[in-house]
This record gives structure tokens, C-alpha cells and sequence, in this order.
């Protein structure tokens, strides 16, 4: 629903809903708005400039709240005033939300955001449990005008059924349930998961207002607590409360994952960098000295490749490098570490491979090189492989400090053995076996 006195204005903004595949009633009286609302239209927000010419904007936000189902309905301002004393009064008077009127440009990523949220919020999965269908289907019923999908099942154990089936936004659970898991236990249970279901957003409910239950649900995990019987509104309010918080948790963890991801990624080739292998390598290092299995580390080098630099042109390197990227990334297993270490260095690290096999290995990628042009251009690459072959020492390398050190030197006698190539005249292998714990 879209409120505006001037009719130009309210086009405009209508116009940028519609674009986004929004449905926008639109009305230029407050009284009409009203009136529809009142004679149940389906609203899912409200959109309304500060002034109309019956009333103003706090005024139908106050007759709105007073409307039953209507009170919890999100209502927006917008408004061409940038004063900020005026925003915050809008949002203590009750406004969900403010919008500042500017170019078309500018207030559509705002626009588009609102009904973002409000489609994440209706789409929203529910899992009620409770052991009444009665008051399930009346819980169901204060939720509806939400547009929440809502599930119910009667046993603590079925909602434990459901939640590894499906994922949830939000569980609503009787304290009081019948079998052998109460509310309180499918509360410990979901409380103590290994996984993100641990912090799924409880909804606790009773027709017990104990201040000693309450504190109980509170104190095993629940995020909020409702007292039956059960006031639409605030049920409705308490929920979407910790959908909303849910859903940015979620977007907190995927931006959190993007930038963990980012972090030990090379931008060019989209291979991991060395960052990844300060990471996983003194694992590497633990379980090859613990069952004295051989551990291989190559460091690879594009020949001359300055030369391509100066006279192709930087661009020209870039899709050398990645498409050798891909190349390297074709021949190593799914257990091999194979990262860019800088510039046209990669290093590979290859558990369980021993001097005959490491050799064999690093001739096959030095020939995937040379055989065939990279970027319409022949190329060769000059590789060292260091070899560890350990004792078994059960408990060795304990520390990830040893562990460490015990890669850097690994990846160091590989980079020896990469200068004796390029010093032996490029395009070949050179390799060291060695038995006693690496040191850089």
C-alpha cells in the first residue's frame, strides 16, 4: 500500500515497485487507506509520505496500529526531509522504517531491500510443536497474516525427525510435552548440536507463568518466551523478531564463509594461496611423522617469464598463469595441496608419495607444460621436489610450532632443488630425498 498526496511523486515510487514485481495499491487520502484496511484488504506493508491531506503520516500510523490483525503491520515513511531528529521521532513514534525521498537511482536499492526483507520474512519456515491441535491450529492462525509456512508436530522426537530433514527458521515448543523428550529436553537437544542448528532461534510457550519456568527455559537455550493463552500480536512480534535475527545471523555466516574463502584464494588463477597451505600444511606434517609416511612438497616455476611481460604485455601473463593454473590443476589428486606461492611460483604439497613416484609426478607436469602452449605461447617450467621420508614417531610434531617449522624447511629444500633446475639449464626436475626432519 502506497500513501502519497502528490500524485507525480506516488507514480514514481509506484513505478520502482512494480519493477521489482511488487503489486502496490496506492491511495492519496489517509481515510481511503483506512477504509480498505479496515474492509480486509491484504497488505503486506504500508508506504506513506509524511503529509496527506486528511491527516498526517503518525496520525494513520496510530489508527492503523489501533485495527485488529493490523497492529504488527510494517509501516514505512518517506519522506524528502533529511532531518535526523525527525527520522528517529518517526521511528520511536512507531515507523519501521524511514526513506528518504531522492532520485529514482537512489531510492530504488532502498526499495529493493524493503521487499527483499519482507519476502525473506513471509518465507520463512516454521516448526511448532506441541502436543494440542487445538492450540497448534490456533497458534497457526495468529501467525498467518505473516505468511509463514508452518509445520506442527506433536512429540519432541518428530521435531527432532524434522529438523534434520528440512531446515527452519524458527521452532515455537510447549514446555510441556508428552514421551520421553519435553520441551526442555528437544531444547538441550538442539543446544547441544555440532552443527549451525545449535543456534536455531527457540520460541518457548506455556500455560505456566512461572517466573521460575520462564527463567528455566531461558537459562537452557530458549531466545524468548511466550504465556498461553497465547496474544496474537505479541506471538506475531516475538516471532518475526527472531526470524529477522536468524536471517542475519545466516547472512553474517555466508559473508564470514565468503571472506574466509577470499582469504586463502588467489584472485587470478582461483587457486588457494599460500595462506591455505601455512594452514593445512603442518597437518600434512603431523600425519606423515606419526605413521612415517612420505611427504612430498614440489615448488614450480614458469621459465623467462619476465620475458613475457615486457614483450606481450601484462594481460597477456595474467592468462598464462591461469590457464597453467588450471592446467596444474588437472594432474594433482583431491588430496594434493596445490597452491599459487607468488608471481609464477606454485608449490604442491603431496602426501604419500615417495621419491620414485614424486619424480614421475613432477616429470608428467613439467612435460603438461611444454606439450602444449599456454596462451598461444611455448613455455616451459623448471621444477625442485623435496622428499621426506620419516621414521614413525608416535607423538611427534605435537606442537604446531615444530609442525611448522618442519614445512618451511620442506618447502625450502624444494626451492633449492628449483634453482639447481633453472641453473642446470630450465625445463627439467630436480629432486632430494632426505629423512631427518627438514629445517628452514
Amino acid at each position: 500500500m502506497l500513501l502519497d498526496a502528490n500524485a507525480a511523486a506516488r507514480a514514481v515510487v509506484q513505478g520502482l515497485l512494480q519493477a521489482e514485481g511488487a503489486e502496490v495499491r496506492t491511495f492519496g487520502h489517509g481515510e481511503e487507506a483506512l477504509q480498505a484496511l479496515a474492509d480486509g484488504m491484504r497488505i503486506d506493508f504500508v508506504l506513506v509520505s509524511r503529509h496527506l491531506p486528511d491527516m498526517g503520516a503518525l496520525e494513520l500510523l496510530r489508527r492503523v496500529r489501533q485495527m485488529p490483525g493490523r497492529a504488527l503491520l510494517p509501516m514505512v515513511l518517506i519522506t524528502g526531509d533529511v532531518d535526523e531528529p525527525l527520522r528517529l521521532s518517526a521511528l520511536e513514534g512507531g515507523f519501521t522504517e524511514v526513506l528518504w525521498r531522492a532520485a529514482p537511482e537512489q531510492l530504488a536499492p532502498h526499495l529493493r531491500a524493503l521487499l527483499r526483507r519482507q519476502a525473506d520474512l513471509q518465507r520463512a519456515r516454521i516448526l511448532l510443536v506441541d502436543d494440542s491441535p487445538a492450540m497448534a491450529a490456533v497458534t497457526a492462525e495468529a501467525l498467518a497474516p505473516m505468511g509463514m509456512e508452518i509445520e506442527h508436530v506433536l512429540q519432541g522426537q518428530q521435531a527432532l525427525e524434522r529438523l534434520e530433514q528440512r531446515s527452519y527458521d524458527l521452532v515455537i515448543v510447549d514446555v510441556v510435552l508428552p514421551g520421553a523428550l519435553t520441551g526442555l529436553g528437544l531444547l538441550a537437544a538442539i543446544r547441544s548440536r555440532r552443527d549451525d542448528l545449535a543456534e536455531l532461534p527457540v520460541l518457548a510457550c506455556s500455560a505456566y507463568d512461572e517466573r521460575a519456568r520462564r527463567v528455566e527455559m531461558l537459562r537452557r537455550g530458549a531466545n524468548d518466551y511466550v504465556t498461553k493463552p497465547i496474544d496474537a500480536d505479541e506471538l506475531c512480534a516475538r516471532a518475526a523478531n527472531l526470524v529477522r535475527y536468524w536471517r542475519l545471523l545466516q547472512q553474517v555466516r555466508h559473508q564470514h564463509a565468503l571472506l574466509a574463502r577470499q582469504a586463502v584464494t588467489d584472485a587470478l588463477t582461483g587457486l588457494h594461496n599460500r595462506y591455505l597451505l601455512d594452514e593445512l600444511g603442518p597437518r600434512y606434517v603431523r600425519r606423515a611423522w606419526r605413521g612415517g609416511e612420505p611427504l612430498a612438497a614440489m615448488m614450480l616455476d614458469l621459465d623467462h617469464f619476465k620475458d613475457i611481460n615486457d614483450q606481450h604485455g601484462h594481460d597477456r601473463g595474467d592468462q598464462v598463469l591461469r590457464e597453467l593454473a588450471q592446467r596444474l590443476r588437472e594432474q594433482v589428486r583431491p588430496e594434493d595441496v596445490l597452491v599459487r606461492y607468488g608471481g609464477e611460483e606454485f608449490a604442491l604439497l603431496l602426501p604419500r608419495l615417495g621419491a620414485a613416484v614424486a619424480q614421475a609426478h613432477a616429470e608428467r607436469l613439467r612435460q603438461a607444460v611444454a606439450q602444449r602452449p599456454l596462451a598461444g605461447l611455448a613455455l616451459t617450467a623448471s621444477i625442485g621436489v623435496c622428499v621426506w621420508q620419516p621414521a614413525p614417531t608416535p607423538g611427534a610434531a605435537s606442537q604446531a610450532e615444530q609442525a611448522a617449522a618442519v614445512l618451511r624447511g620442506l618447502l625450502m629444500h624444494a626451492d633449492r632443488c628449483l634453482y639447481r633446475a633453472k641453473g642446470a639449464g630450465r625445463n627439467r626436475c630436480e629432486i632430494d630425498v632426505i629423512e631427518a626432519a627438514p629445517r628452514a
